[in-house]
């Protein structure tokens, strides 16, 4: 009994602790936090160190180059997205194409089985009626023989 006692009084401060975080948690993130990195505005005017420090002639080139350098690649990189895609978008097509093809195909075919079925179903029942006239004409019954039939004229 006291096992238990002690379990719950465990598990009951165990809740109380969890709340009380929970309630807490809210309050706290609800206050602004200052970035650490950035520090403050002074409202100087003085000009920034690339303006008192302005890049050589070389300096300017390389940085040209390079940046003409990335919009190239970049521009080759979208024509190969472009045309992926539009290789994406034809096989797509395709494999479209090819199921609705397969999906007529299916229609197709059950329609044919169904006929087929239908058909099947009247010959059984011509041959079973003739299968019963054949057993009554050998047993004598000459209303039930096949007629023959007159000569073909030539």
């Amino acid at each position: 009994m006291t096992m238990i006692t002690n379990r719950f009084l465990r598990s009951a401060s165990a809740a109380a602790v969890l709340t009380a975080c929970f309630v807490a948690a809210p309050l706290t993130a609800q206050q602004p936090m200052q970035p650490d990195t950035e520090a403050p505005d002074t409202g100087s005017m003085e000009p920034s160190p690339v303006t008192l420090n302005p890049s050589t002639p070389e300096e300017q080139a390389a940085r040209e180059a390079a940046n003409t350098a990335q919009l190239e690649l970049s521009q080759a990189q979208l024509e190969q997205n472009a045309a992926n895609q539009a290789e994406y978008e034809a096989r797509r097509a395709s494999y479209e194409s090819q199921m609705k093809l397969y999906e007529n195909t299916q229609e197709s075919r059950a329609r044919a089985e169904a006929e087929y079925a239908q058909v099947k179903q009247l010959y059984d029942a011509i041959h079973t009626q003739w299968q019963a006239d054949v057993a009554a004409c050998n047993a004598g019954n000459r209303k039930r023989c096949a007629q023959t039939p007159p000569p073909m004229p030539q």
